[in-house]
C-alpha cells in the first residue's frame, strides 16, 4: 500500500509519524517528569512535616530526661530515696504533680529500684502507689548501664515518651527516677494546629496481626491499607493519594520506632494536595498544548519541504522522461548543490555522453552500410567474372576431351600413318591451328584467374577492415552498457525517484545489446567470408597451377603437331616417329583433360564461395541498415561545449 504513493505523500506520511512519535514521546516523557516532579515535591513537604513530629518526639524525650536529671540530682532526693523513705518523697513530689502535668505535659513520673520493680510512682488521674508489678526494658537499660536512657516506650498508662535517669548516693547505685510524657490524641492535635496537616498514629496490634490507631486527626481508621502500612513499619515510607470529602490528599507513611530503635509503629501524615494537583494539571494542559502546536508546526514544515524536494525532482524526471523518448537536445538544470542537483548534473553528464556516443555510432553505422555496398558491388562483380570463367573453362575441356579423342584416334592409327602421311598433314595442320587457339585460351583463363586472385586477396583486406570497424562497434557497445549499468546504479541509490531512469538505462543497454549482437552476427558472416574467401585463394592458386600445366601441355602439343607437319613431309620412314609423337600427344591431352576437370571443379567452387560471399554481404548491408536506423531514433541537439 504505501510504495503505492506519491514521494511528497510518503515524505509526509513518515515525517508526520516520526514528528508524531517525538511530540508524543516528548510530551508524555514531560508529563511524566512533571508528576515525579509534583510527586518529589509532595514527598519532600511530608517528610518535612514528618521531620517535624520526629522531633516533637525527640523534644519530648529530652523534657522527659531533663525531668528526670533535674530530679536524680537532688540531695534531698538522693538521701531519702537512700533511705527509703517514700512518703517524703511522696510528701516532696505528689503536690508538685499537678503543676508538672499541666505545665509541662507529665503523665507520669516513678522511682525504680533494680532490675525494673516501681518503688515510687505518680501518673495521671493523680494517683501514687507502690505497684512492683510493672516491667519496662528502658529501666533495666537504665539500671544495667547505670546511664540514662530515653526514647518511646509502652506502659501501664500506655505509649508515652520517658526519660529514665540512674540515682546515686555517695557512689551508690539506688535505682532510676522517670518521666513519661503525654504522647497521645493532644500531642496530635496541637501538631495539626502548628503544621496545618492531618497526622496519626497507628501501633502494630500483635493480637490480630494489624494496626491499631492510637491518636490521629482525621478518625480512628487508617488512611492506608495496612499492606501498605506494614511496608512503611518494614522501612519503606510510603506516598499515596487519597480523596476525603472530595478534597485530594498526599498520604505519608514511615515507621515510628521505640527507644531501643525497633518500629513499634506507623506516623501517617495527610496534606492537602490540591496546590500540586492544580499545577499538575496546569503542566499537563500546557505540554499537551506545546506537543500539538509543535507537531502542527513540524507538519507544515514537513509539507514545505517534501514539495521543494518534488519539484526539483520533478524537473530532473522530465528531462528524463525527454531522453527516454529519445530526445537528447533538451538540457536538465537544477540549481544547488544539494543530492538532487547532483543527480541532475549526473544525469547532464550522461546525456553528454550519450549524444556523443549516438553520433559516433550513427557516423560509424554510416560508414558500415557505405562498406557493405561496396563489398556487394565487388562481389557481385567477382561473381559475374567466375560465372563467365566457369563457362570459359567448360568450353574449354569440352575441346580437350574432343582433342584427347582426336589424339586417342590418332595414337591407335599410328601405324596407318605412312599411308595416309598427307591426310596426317592436313589433320596436324589444323591440331596446330586448334591448339593455337587453345594456348590463346588457356593465356586468357590464365589472366582471368590471376584477376580474380587479385578481386579475392582484396576482398580479403575490405572484411578485416569490416572486422576493424566491428570491433570499433562492439568497444562503443560496452561502453554503452557500462554507462547504462552506471545509470542503473544511481537510479537503483535514487529509489523511488530513480524508477523512470532506470527504465531509460534498460533501454539503452536492451540497445546496446541489440547492437552487440548484430555486430557478432556480422562478424559470423565476415568470418565466414574471410573463411571463403582462404579457400577460394587456395582453389585459385590450385587453378593457376593447372592452368600453368595447361599452357604448357599446350606449348607442347603445338611443338609436336609442328614436328608432325614437318614429319607428314618426309617419307614414310618417319613413321615410327610419328606413332611416338602420338602416343606422347595422347598422354599430353589425358594431362591437360585431367588439368581442366579439376579447373572445372575449382570453378565451381569459387562460384559457390562468391554466391556466398554476395549472400553475407547483403546481410551484412542489411544489418548496417538496421543499425542506422536505431541509431536515428535518438534526436541529437548541438554537441556540447568543447565537443566538434
Amino acid at each position: 500500500m504505501f510504495h503505492k504513493f506519491r514521494l511528497w505523500a510518503k515524505i509526509m506520511v513518515v515525517m508526520g509519524i516520526a514528528i508524531g512519535g517525538v511530540g508524543a514521546v516528548l510530551t508524555f516523557t514531560n508529563l511524566a517528569n512533571m508528576t515525579r516532579l509534583v510527586h518529589s515535591a509532595e514527598r519532600s513537604a511530608l517528610d518535612a512535616h514528618l521531620k517535624a513530629i520526629n522531633n516533637a518526639i525527640a523534644a519530648e524525650n529530652r523534657t522527659a530526661e531533663a525531668l528526670s536529671a533535674l530530679v536524680a540530682q537532688m540531695p534531698l532526693v538522693q538521701e531519702k530515696f537512700d533511705s527509703g523513705d517514700r512518703k517524703a518523697l511522696a510528701d516532696l513530689f505528689v503536690p508538685a504533680f499537678k503543676t508538672l502535668a499541666q505545665d509541662y505535659g507529665v503523665e507520669q513520673f516513678q522511682f525504680h529500684t533494680p532490675p525494673a520493680t516501681s518503688w515510687l510512682r505518680v501518673h495521671m488521674p493523680q494517683k501514687f502507689g507502690d505497684d512492683l508489678s510493672s516491667f519496662r526494658f528502658t529501666v533495666v537499660a537504665a539500671n544495667q548501664a547505670q546511664k540514662p536512657v530515653r526514647g518511646l516506650e509502652g506502659g501501664v498508662a500506655g505509649l508515652g515518651a520517658r526519660g529514665i535517669v540512674p540515682v546515686q548516693h555517695h557512689g551508690k547505685h539506688l535505682g532510676t527516677v522517670e518521666f513519661g510524657m503525654g504522647f497521645g490524641q493532644p500531642f496530635f492535635d496541637h501538631f495539626k494546629q502548628q503544621n496545618g496537616v492531618d497526622a496519626g498514629l497507628h501501633l502494630l496490634d500483635k493480637a490480630s496481626n494489624g494496626f491499631k490507631t492510637l491518636a490521629a486527626t482525621y478518625g480512628k481508621e487508617p488512611l492506608l491499607d495496612g499492606a501498605t502500612l506494614a511496608r512503611a513499619m518494614a522501612g519503606e515510607p510510603q506516598l499515596d493519594h487519597r480523596s476525603l470529602q472530595d478534597k485530594p490528599l498526599a498520604i505519608y507513611a514511615a515507621a515510628v520506632k521505640d527507644f531501643s530503635g525497633k518500629p513499634i509503629g506507623v506516623i501517617e501524615i495527610a496534606m492537602d494536595a490540591s496546590a500540586f494537583q492544580s499545577s499538575l494539571d496546569a503542566s499537563r494542559t500546557t505540554a499537551l498544548v506545546v506537543g500539538v502546536a509543535s507537531i502542527l508546526l513540524g507538519m507544515v514544515l514537513a509539507q514545505w519541504m517534501a514539495r521543494h524536494i518534488i519539484g526539483r525532482l520533478q524537473t530532473v524526471a522530465t528531462g528524463v522522461e525527454h531522453v527516454a523518448r529519445g530526445d537528447l537536445s533538451s538540457t536538465i538544470a537544477v540549481p544547488g548543490v544539494d543530492e538532487v542537483a547532483d543527480l541532475a548534473a549526473a544525469t547532464r553528464a550522461m546525456q553528454d555522453k550519450l549524444r556523443a556516443l549516438v553520433a559516433e555510432v550513427s557516423g560509424n553505422a554510416a560508414r558500415v552500410h557505405a562498406a557493405a555496398q561496396e563489398i556487394t558491388g565487388a562481389v557481385e562483380g567477382q561473381a559475374a567474372t567466375s560465372t563467365q570463367m566457369s563457362s570459359s573453362v567448360a568450353e574449354i575441356t569440352t575441346t580437350m576431351e574432343e582433342l584427347s579423342a582426336s589424339s586417342t584416334q590418332i595414337a591407335d592409327h599410328s601405324r596407318s600413318v605412312v599411308d595416309i602421311a598427307n591426310q596426317t598433314l592436313e589433320g596436324s595442320r589444323k591440331g596446330s591451328e586448334a591448339m593455337q587457339t587453345v594456348l590463346g585460351r588457356m593465356n586468357d583463363i590464365r589472366n582471368d584467374n590471376q584477376h580474380s586472385l587479385q578481386e579475392i586477396v582484396a576482398l580479403g583486406a575490405k572484411s578485416k577492415q569490416i572486422s576493424r570497424v566491428m570491433e570499433l562497434i562492439n568497444t562503443v557497445a560496452d561502453q554503452t552498457k557500462l554507462i547504462a549499468f552506471n545509470a542503473a546504479l544511481e537510479a537503483s541509490s535514487a529509489g523511488e525517484a530513480g524508477k523512470r531512469f532506470s527504465v531509460v538505462a534498460g533501454e539503452i543497454r536492451r540497445l546496446a545489446d541489440s547492437v552487440t549482437d548484430s555486430t557478432r552476427e556480422i562478424e559470423a558472416k565476415i568470418s565466414e567470408i574471410q573463411d571463403s574467401i582462404a579457400r577460394l585463394v587456395i582453389t585459385s592458386e590450385k587453378g593457376a597451377t593447372g592452368i600453368a600445366a595447361g599452357l604448357s601441355a599446350s606449348a607442347h602439343a603445338t611443338e609436336r603437331l609442328n614436328d608432325i607437319v614437318s614429319a607428314a613431309s618426309h617419307t614414310s620412314s618417319a613413321a615410327q616417329q610419328i606413332s611416338l609423337s602420338t602416343q606422347q600427344q595422347k598422354t599430353a591431352s589425358s594431362q591437360v583433360v585431367i588439368a581442366l576437370r579439376e579447373i572445372v571443379t575449382a570453378s565451381s567452387h569459387t562460384a559457390q564461395s562468391i554466391t556466398r560471399i554476395s549472400q553475407v554481404s547483403k546481410e551484412m548491408s542489411q544489418l548496417s541498415a538496421r543499425l542506422d536506423e536505431l541509431v536515428h531514433q535518438f534526436k541529437l541537439g548541438a554537441p556540447p561545449a568543447g565537443q566538434a
